[in-house]
């Protein structure tokens, strides 16, 4: 037969490799199911043979205790300490042992009288019953076993009768012994390891002695007849091996000549290939003699060249790709696509491993007043710092998503909301400790956040956390907020506010049409001698015939940054209201304006226009919410402005959010009203209400007059009288009117008595 200038490395892989398994599984088959038939035959006999010579021991020393029981009940002695027991504890502790009736060693033995009570304790050091258990059966005796602190006790009592007939019962014998060291101390077990037997009882558990061997645990000796088996076996097995080494070799001989050799050859081409050291002209080579090989080397050097021409760019594209794809340029923290990745693969890992989640939501306060005062640059800046901040605030797994412009987002896995309300405030900690004040910010930089939770049993709702983090951030920006929120009741206003058409279709409606802002006026009155000095114009919107109030819209208004265009409605209705001539003359009017309008030029001049009032109407402006004022430069200017044209400065709400006394001392304010949750602290007779007081001499005495809000009983004004607090105004004197009835009752007399009544 003719043979192939070259031969095929699949079949010559295949024939060795298909010849060596089937020699080995033959071999190793018969040799496993050989050895495994035999070591299980010699097993059971082994452990058949320990179970019969186990069964026997126990039976013989149930026997035995059993006899000794009855010489025990039939001795004269026994008899005569249950009738007379002067001498019982000898007999019990001596006698019994002396006369050879019970082996001292392992056994102890104690009588009862005819109630199962124990005729004298016994000693400290061995614990008998003090009682039998009732119900004992009077002509035969009965044994069972205890754990006693991890020694099993068998107990073995018998009754004792006067004579040999059994005509009366003296009383009751009893036998403890300690059931292991007896088992084992007499008996030769061959076939069974004594170190092996165990017998577990429950704590409490009383077993009887017939039901002893089922519970008993034991283990066989080691069989020498099975370990000369083994030792043939692994003769049998080594000459085996020998046969397949020997084998082995000469097919390795032909492999390394038909194979390894020709491999070797290939891999030192590869590496030449791989250190540039390879020739352009592999015909030169030697010819492989298998054409599967020779056709590799061929190809290898055919695309080596494009390999190594593409490998670079192409390795630097993936990872430029990858991390484009997946990471914020700016922050350096993930994107979000890599975002709604890994959302879904959380949901879906959700179903197999249900647990808590918390999807928290940040958002950068006053980041777009920032980005305009200081530009684009420090922006970004400034988002830079805030993901650091957020990622070391974070957990090591967590990870931080830019979801686009100041809008960061996380969900935290295996939590609950007490954590994740931590986590929160340690970003906001973090953020607060971080050096703004370097990039020349003079404002507070902070970020409000939102926290929604789903528990481990309700991942059906899982889907709905993104938009509740949503409104519990919106939420935590309203004013008196912490900045942290946590969807729940206290969020229901919020929600309402961001999907409830009935109160945006108002605002926006009331925006473009004038009248339906409507002004209530709330009396602001003197002290001590409490007249009318001024009314506080309040705004609601009238809509369909019906009133909606502040805390409705004023939310609306929030989200849709629309506080400067409520402000020019309110300032218009004013206007109108002061023209109609309506309001008592000399009485002053105090207007609500958001702290961003006050910056703004138009409202500005607005104001200008409407000081043509004052010499009827003296005029206030309340600044709210002061901590968002971020051109502080601009807003004492045109508030010094104003006051040339007569206007008075007020701060208003003080004592809640973020209103620090810099403000008092960096803008012309000449009033200050106390919020209504310092006010209500002066009818309290503790050191916040002292506090409160205090503070409240110590503004009194620098010049400013105050104003205390919400005053509502006749304790809390007796106290702000007492203060020398110049005005007072809340529900306690009067509610706030429409123009219409303000005119019918300038002090809103009526409506305070019904809100007192």
């Amino acid at each position: 037969m003719k043979w192939p200038d070259s031969i095929s490395i699949k079949h010559i892989a295949l024939a060795f490799i298909t010849g060596l398994l089937i020699l080995v599984s033959v071999i190793g088959g018969f040799a496993a199911y050989q050895t495994r038939a035999v070591t299980r035959s010699l097993e059971q006999h082994n452990q058949n043979a320990a179970l019969s010579e186990l069964s026997a021991a126990v039976e013989r020393l149930l026997s035995q205790t059993e006899d000794q029981a009855a010489n025990l009940a039939q001795w004269d002695e026994t008899r005569q300490q249950l009738v007379l027991p002067e001498y019982y504890t000898y007999w019990r502790d001596q006698r019994v042992y002396e006369s050879g009736m019970l082996p001292p060693r392992f056994v102890r033995a104690a009588l009862y009288d005819e109630s199962g009570a124990m005729l004298a304790p016994s000693p400290a050091k061995i614990s008998l019953p003090a009682r039998l258990p009732a119900r004992l059966p009077l002509y035969q005796s009965t044994s069972w076993l205890v754990d006693e602190g991890g020694h099993i006790a068998l107990y073995h009592a018998f009754p004792v009768h006067n004579d040999e007939r059994r005509q009366a019962l003296l009383g009751y014998g009893l036998i403890r012994l300690d059931f292991m060291p007896a088992l084992l101390h007499h008996e030769g077990l061959q076939f069974t390891d004594p170190a092996s037997v165990h017998l577990t009882l429950k704590p409490g558990e009383v077993l009887a002695a017939p039901a002893l061997l089922s519970r008993l645990q034991f283990s066989a000796r080691p069989d020498p007849d099975q370990m000369r088996f083994q030792t043939i076996l692994s003769r049998t097995l080594l000459a085996l091996f020998v046969l397949l080494v020997a084998t082995a070799l000469l097919g390795f001989v032909a492999y390394n000549r038909l194979l390894v050799r020709p491999l070797r050859r290939l891999s030192q081409d590869i590496d030449a290939m791989q250190h540039g050291r390879f020739s352009t002209h592999p015909s030169r080579s030697q010819a492989m003699r298998i054409s599967e090989l020779e056709n590799i080397r061929r190809s290898l050097y055919d695309y080596q060249l494009q390999l190594r021409e593409l490998h670079g760019s192409l390795e630097h594209q993936n990872r430029e790709f990858h991390s484009q794809a997946r990471q914020d340029a700016l922050t350096g923290c993930h994107n979000r696509r890599a975002y709604e990745e890994d959302w879904e693969a959380f949901r879906q890992e959700l179903k197999t491993a249900p647990q808590g989640v918390a999807f928290l939501l940040f958002d950068c306060d006053r980041f777009k007043a920032i980005n305009d005062t200081y530009g684009h640059a420090k922006g970004d800046r400034v988002l830079t710092i805030i993901a650091d901040a957020l990622v070391m605030a974070l957990r090591a797994n967590d990870r931080l998503y830019r979801l686009g412009g100041d809008e960061f987002a996380t969900f935290l896995s295996r939590t609950t909301p007490a954590q994740a309300k931590q986590i929160a405030q340690r970003c906001q900690s973090l953020i607060d400790a971080s050096a703004f004040t370097d990039l020349g910010i003079s404002e507070p930089v902070g970020i409000s956040i939102g926290i929604a939770f789903c528990a481990a049993d309700q991942l059906e709702h899982i889907d709905d956390l993104p938009k509740q983090a949503d409104i519990a951030m919106y939420t935590a920006k309203q004013p008196g907020r912490n900045r942290i929120a946590l969807y729940g009741e206290d969020t229901e206003r919020a929600a309402q506010a961001l999907v409830a058409s009935r109160e945006t279709n108002a605002l926006f409606q009331a925006l473009s049409t004038p009248g339906m802002v409507e002004m209530h006026y709330q009396s602001i009155h003197g002290l001590p001698g409490r007249q009318v000095d001024y009314y506080e114009a309040l705004a609601r919107i009238r809509y369909n015939d019906d009133l909606i109030m502040p805390d409705a819209f004023l939310p609306v208004i929030s989200n849709r940054r629309l506080e400067t265009e409520f402000d020019l409605a309110v300032l218009h209705q004013v206007d109108a209201d002061l023209s109609s001539g309506q309001l008592p003359t000399g009485i002053g009017v105090s207007i609500n304006l958001s702290a961003q309008s006050i910056s703004r030029p138009e409202i500005v001049s607005h104001l200008l226009e409407l000081s043509r009032h004052n010499a009827r109407h003296p005029l206030m402006l309340e600044i709210t919410e002061t901590s968002l004022i971020t051109q502080m430069t601009e807003v004492r200017t045109y508030l010094e402005l104003l006051r040339t044209v007569h206007y008075r400065i007020a701060m208003d709400d003080f004592g809640t959010g973020y209103s620090p006394l810099r403000y008092l001392v960096d803008l012309p304010v000449d009033v200050v009203k106390f919020d209504i949750s310092l006010v209500n602290k002066l009818g309290q007779d503790n050191r916040a209400g002292q506090v409160v007081a205090d503070f409240a001499r110590m503004m009194s005495d620098a010049g400013y007059v105050l104003v205390a809000e919400g005053v509502e009983s006749d304790t809390v004004l007796c106290k702000v009288e007492s203060l020398g607090i110049a005005h007072v105004q809340g529900y306690l004197l009067s509610r706030p009117l429409p123009l219409a009835k303000l005119s019918a009752n300038p002090a809103g007399l009526e409506a305070g008595a019904s809100a007192l009544a």
